[in-house]
């Protein structure tokens, strides 16, 4: 017995003093299932009770009727009934000898109690109990003189009883009666026997569905977990706040042995991002979802980013379980923004690397220019800083003569300066038709910047291996007749192996220093981009060695390109 202020009292879960909504679907389906028996066993005792007596004295009116057409009834008690006028004793005691034995052999035979056979004045012939032999019939024998059959429900000799009364005729003329019954003891005790029956066949139901009650409690307790209705509803519209307020879009996919997974749930960002526009749940390979939304659900990657309704996707694949079966949470994030901003930054990232290598190489210009001064050379002094600036307006009117898009230009005068401070010799030829075919800026700086940093990186380190001093870089960019974009860069770099130019897709590969973590995402990122425009990119072998990178990118609402064909004009 707990005790008042008991702490361990006090900080049992509400839950637990609450009755849960197992138990009170126990106790209610109890209730009902005792109320249901309960009206049932009535009204099957009831239905017992009336068969009981109908049976009863529809027995009693077949045997009756049975013997009134019997001949040797039918000739017993016409005999009688024609010598009573003038020997009443003697016609009883002959038609009784005849009667009483035939009565008897008929009785074991039945399951009716007695027969009494009379004449018409009510003097019985026969009866269960011979000393009653030629005493009056009581109860009511009207209707039968009137030459009907009836059924009653009357206290004889015997006890009350059920019986029937017809009439015996002979040449046309009632000329007796026949009356044979069942007593109530024994209709009691049929209704008895089948009430057990009925008992039985209660308790058997009442059983099973207790069974089965507990079956459904102690699951819907465990998927409950015991709480109780006010806590659901509570759970329930806690979790519908959260699930719908989520910057993330979240699928549950669930799946069954021999059936296609189904989605059988789907927040408000999930419809959005994936633009769906049927409502849970529904199969996977739903033929009305759009192929690429197809392609995302029955995916097996744990990880990836894919491009659809012009988004950029991360979708994040967790494995749970529901109900006790498999099932996926699929995480949506949305990293188009993202990438815009990352697109952004790293504009800026090569603008401020462009300026820093220019400051750098200003620095030594200046040095250079102060030192000719100290020595009393100043014309020379001068032609060095004329030619300097000479130097870089031409490579800034060559860059933006030949590239008229501000976002291309700006990214290769930026890559310019890098190359140039790595002693990389960067070539480049442009043929693209005005503007950028629609392409976002992000798009641009992420293929373009990532191909040219890594071309610039695997130059400068060949160039520092082998002491080679021609590194150098060639990007070629051209619109195609059909509107496709070509991005291609070269490089006089080692190259990539044929066995590797599908791994340094995957995210991490990299053949730079183990001990720069930032590497191994760039030409992922890039293969992400590209294939989300429906473009193609491979990587091949320069005739001189080195690696050809080349992008093929659709125009605006044309289909995804097949194999990536090589484009014909290469810089150099």
């Amino acid at each position: 017995m707990s005790r008042r202020g008991d702490p361990a009292e006090a900080a049992r879960p509400i839950r637990e003093r609450r009755r849960s909504i197992a138990r009170r679907f126990l106790i209610e389906f109890a209730l009902v299932l005792l109320a249901g028996a309960a009206v049932v066993f009535a009204g099957l005792a009831y239905d017992a009770h009336t068969s009981a007596h109908e049976r009863a004295a529809e027995t009693s009116a077949d045997l009756a009727t049975t013997l009134a057409i019997d001949p040797t009834v039918i000739e017993a008690v016409a005999a009688a009934h024609e010598r009573a006028a003038s020997d009443r004793d003697g016609s009883v005691a002959a038609a009784s000898s005849v009667l009483q034995p035939y009565v008897e052999g008929i009785l074991r035979a039945t399951d009716v109690d007695y027969v009494t056979i009379m004449d018409t004045d009510r003097t019985r012939y026969t009866h269960a109990n011979p000393e009653r032999i030629g005493g009056r019939f009581l109860g009511t024998i009207e209707p039968a003189l009137a030459g009907e059959t009836f059924t009653e429900v009357y206290e004889g000799t015997l006890g009350p009883s059920v019986r029937a009364v017809t009439p015996v005729r002979s040449g046309g003329d009632i000329v007796g009666l026949v009356s044979a019954g069942v007593t109530l003891q024994n209709v009691t005790d049929a209704i008895l026997v089948r009430l057990q029956l009925v008992g039985l066949f209660t308790v058997v139901v009442v059983g099973l569905g207790a069974l089965a009650a507990w079956g459904l409690f102690r699951r819907l307790d465990r998927v409950t977990d015991g709480r109780d209705a006010d806590e659901l509803a509570r759970l329930f519209a806690a979790h519908e706040a959260v699930l719908h307020s989520l910057e993330e879009g979240l699928l549950l996919i669930e799946r069954r042995p021999g059936e296609p997974p189904r989605v059988v749930l789907a927040n408000d960002q999930a419809t959005r991002m994936l633009d769906l526009a049927r409502t849970p749940p529904f199969a996977v390979d739903d033929p009305g979802l759009p192929d690429g939304v197809r392609d995302l659900l029955t995916g097996a990657d744990r990880e990836e980013v894919v491009r659809l309704a012009g988004r950029d996707l991360l979708v994040a694949r967790d494995g749970t379980e529901l109900a006790g079966r498999d099932a996926d949470i699929l995480t949506l994030r949305d990293r188009t923004e993202l990438r815009r901003v990352t697109g952004e930054l790293s504009s800026v990232r090569t603008i401020s690397d462009a300026l820093r290598a220019q400051a750098h190489e200003f620095d030594n210009r200046l040095h250079t220019i102060a030192s000719l001064i100290e020595l009393g050379r100043p014309d020379e002094a001068l032609r060095f800083a004329a030619s300097e600036r000479d130097l870089g307006q031409r490579l800034a009117d060559r860059v933006l003569h030949a590239v008229d898009e501000p976002v291309i230009a700006a990214l290769m005068l930026g890559k310019a300066a890098q190359a140039h401070e790595r002693a990389v010799e960067m070539h480049f030829e442009t043929h693209l038709a005005p503007g950028t075919q629609g392409l976002q800026p992000a798009d641009v700086v992420t293929i373009l910047g990532n191909l040219i940093d890594n071309a610039i990186d695997a130059a400068a380190r060949r160039a520092a291996r082998t002491g080679q001093t021609d590194a150098w870089v060639e990007v070629y960019l051209a619109s195609a007749d059909d509107g496709s974009l070509v991005f291609q860069v070269t490089d006089s770099g080692d190259g990539v192996p044929e066995e590797e130019r599908e791994r340094i897709f995957r995210r991490g590969y990299s053949t730079k220093d183990a001990e720069s973590q930032a590497h191994g995402y760039g030409l992922t990122l890039v293969r992400q981009v590209v294939e989300g425009l429906g473009g193609t990119i491979e990587v091949t072998s320069a005739p001189g060695g080195g690696a050809v990178f080349t992008a093929i990118l659709p125009a605006p609402g044309a289909p995804a390109i097949g194999p990536v064909a090589q484009p014909t004009g290469v810089a150099r």
